[in-house]
């Protein structure tokens, strides 16, 4: 409440919106979901970085690797070994830009295309904790996650 009395939404509102964050980012990245993510690692044979490089590739949209480099926040040197090991790995492959020879490309290989569709699989299995939830329940949580997922993205920096 405010000093007249007034309840303040703003605030209820920012608390609301903090625990719902902390319950996804938790259910996300400290607990089912980071297991699954080591799941999906042990199955395509990758190191986490190789994993997360290998769900930004495309058999038919090659991107150049500056650009990946830009998206990871990372020196390109470390994009430069996540390629050098999926193309190891039979993952992915380097291809030459169509107008500019300086600028090295990415795309999956046809092995790559497999591993992806594998560790899709297993980062998309629903986390067993859905369980205690009701269909109707099951529906307007992915009616709210669409929702926020058609929201408008911020740009990248």
């Amino acid at each position: 409440m405010s000093s007249d009395g007034v309840p303040d939404l703003g605030r209820e509102r920012e608390a609301a919106a903090g625990e719902a964050w902390q319950a996804l980012y938790g259910l996300v990245f400290e607990r089912e979901g980071q297991q699954r993510f080591h799941e999906a690692c042990d199955a395509t044979g990758l190191a986490p970085g190789g994993l997360k490089t290998l769900l930004r590739l495309s058999p038919d949209q090659p991107i150049p690797m500056r650009d990946l480099a830009e998206y990871f926040r990372c020196d390109p040197s470390y994009v430069t070994s996540l390629v050098d090991g999926l193309e190891s790995a039979g993952l992915a492959e380097r291809r030459s830009h169509p107008t500019d020879r300086r600028v090295k490309m990415v795309a999956l290989s046809h092995r790559g295309v497999d591993a992806l569709a594998q560790a899709r699989k297993i980062l998309g299995q629903p986390p067993t904790s859905f369980s205690v939830l009701t269909t109707p329940e099951l529906l307007r949580l992915k009616s709210l996650l669409a929702k926020l997922d058609r929201t408008e993205r911020p740009p990248a920096d």
